[in-house]
């Protein structure tokens, strides 16, 4: 989003500076000038309202969506019909993928004799998407600070019912 944002805001500035500069010259009284300004003024500040907005709502579909996981998460571990494995599974792949990720590290830093010329750049690989994964994994469970809130409310509220 930020992306469109900069290449639509440089561009409408752009824009409006080149027809400013054609306008200055089919339009002579200062009172049209002055005129004409303020409607660009308004219209710029439309835009970057218009923009805000754009991006307001990026936001709260982002947050919609980790707040509907965040409720499953939630039914899951508060259903009586699931299973320990439903509820369990989660934790278990967070577990075993930061395992897997230190072992990697390990093999990289203590042991980087036993790792071949020819497999090293795979094992490389593998270690940067395991780390990707880890941080994706961190952030779930430590998310940001308003998540990590709303987070251990839903936690109390399970507490509460068991």
């Amino acid at each position: 989003m930020s992306f469109l944002k900069d290449l639509f805001s440089g561009g409408a500035n752009t824009l409006v500076d080149s027809v400013g500069k054609v306008l200055d010259n089919v339009i002579t009284t200062k009172e049209e000038k002055l005129q004409l300004e303020n409607e660009i003024r308004k219209s710029e500040m439309q835009f970057q309202l218009d923009m805000k907005k754009l991006s307001n709502e990026e936001q709260q579909m982002m947050l919609g969506d980790i707040s509907s996981a965040r409720q499953r998460e939630v039914q899951v571990q508060t259903s009586e019909h699931a299973s320990r494995l439903a509820k369990n599974v989660s934790p278990i792949l967070a577990f075993g993928t930061t395992l897997l990720t230190m072992l990697f590290f390990y093999i990289l830093v203590f042991k980087p004799h036993s790792i071949s010329a020819d497999s090293k750049e795979i094992v490389l690989y593998i270690l940067g998407v395991l780390s990707a994964i880890l941080t994706q994994v961190y952030s779930y469970y430590f998310g940001s600070s308003a998540g990590s809130a709303d987070k251990a409310r839903q936690i109390a509220g399970m507490k509460e019912k068991t």
